[in-house]
């Protein structure tokens, strides 16, 4: 027969949390679960609110955001998050993969910079972005990353030819929509 002693110590094992360790953040947020078995998380240096306690976000808060975090705390985060961006970055080149190979630097097709171009316009015209920005050292950089043989054009080329070549195209397929309708009311 079982003795108390050891069906108490039994019963314990039965209500422990099982599952995946918290991670240390949860520190410095309060939590409750949802319904769902969310935890809602709260900042207790700031009281910034999230309704989900997503680690990254929150790991975030306190690296870059909330005013009221101690500087141990901050220096902690920032290097925890710069120690994360590390290992991304090493595992992806320690393993060789297909975009390895992908990105062999030769010259592109005359088609292929043209459709390059194209996108690129469109890109920029409409989510409203300025030229200028095709020349920022950090935006040839992103280009370069994609495909290192790809030159992006000058803000000038991008504002002038390219952008009247596809102005041009446009128009023509909207003459083309017109006469090819019937029965077009205008209205305002």
């Amino acid at each position: 027969m079982a003795s108390s002693s050891s069906f108490s110590s039994s019963s314990s094992f039965f209500t422990k949390k099982r599952g995946r360790r918290q991670d240390n953040v949860w520190e410095y947020f309060e939590q409750e679960r949802d319904k769902e078995g969310h935890s809602p998380a709260k900042c207790i240096f700031c009281e910034k609110n999230y309704s989900r306690g997503d680690i990254t976000q929150m790991q975030g808060h306190l690296a870059n955001h909330c005013v009221n975090c101690p500087t141990a705390v901050i220096r902690q985060f920032q290097t925890l998050i710069e120690e994360s961006q590390n290992k991304k970055i090493k595992r992806s080149t320690d393993q060789t993969s297909l975009e390895n190979f992908h990105d062999v630097v030769q010259p592109l097709s005359k088609g292929r910079v043209d459709r390059i171009n194209r996108v690129l316009i469109k890109l920029f015209v409409c989510c409203g972005i300025s030229f200028r920005i095709v020349e920022s050292p950090f935006f040839v950089d992103f280009v370069k990353e994609l495909n290192a043989s790809y030159d992006p054009p000058s803000r000038e080329i991008l504002s002038g030819r390219l952008f009247e070549s596809e102005l041009g195209y446009v128009n023509s397929k909207i003459n083309k929509e017109l006469d090819n309708s019937d029965n077009l009311t205008l209205g305002n």
